[in-house]
């Protein structure tokens, strides 16, 4: 009879919503009761128990990131531009414009060379529309500036 009183306080400690009170005297206790049938089945309610809160968790967190990435992928404002290498012409009227701040198709002629200012200002409106570059209109002159 003495057991059956060991095992029901035992069981009644490790059902307890807290196991802070469980010592080193519960788990030899529970090493010599795990035999017992009451045991074991206390011990997969509380597994079961925990399996519940934590799936909920889970679930939870899951739900957050889903409407997180929902949140990032409407609040995109514009598409960032597509990664690829530019040309040593293109490399170099971006440098130009980092190093003077802005740049006009007449400038962009100047430097590199171009008889007209048609090729120089096809390049940056490329550069433009591609977002490497961003076009200014100040009066009926354009400048560039990089983004």
């Amino acid at each position: 009879m003495e057991t059956d009183s060991k095992t029901k306080n035992f069981l009644e400690q490790l059902l307890k919503e807290q196991f802070k009170d469980l010592g080193l005297e519960d788990l030899l206790s529970l090493q010599e009761n795990i035999n017992n049938p009451m045991v074991v089945s206390a011990l997969l309610f509380k597994l079961i128990e925990e399996r519940k809160k934590t799936n909920k968790i889970l679930e939870n967190i899951s739900e957050k990131y889903d409407n997180l990435q929902f949140q990032i992928k409407n609040n995109k404002k514009e598409e960032t531009p597509e990664m690829k290498f530019l040309s040593e012409t293109d490399d170099q009227i971006i440098t130009l414009i980092r190093k003077e701040g802005k740049a006009s198709a007449e400038t962009i002629k100047q430097e590199l060379g171009y008889k007209g200012t048609n090729a120089a200002s096809q390049r940056l409106n490329r550069l433009a529309k591609e977002k490497y570059l961003q076009k200014i209109q100040s009066g009926r002159k354009v400048y560039f500036v990089v983004r």
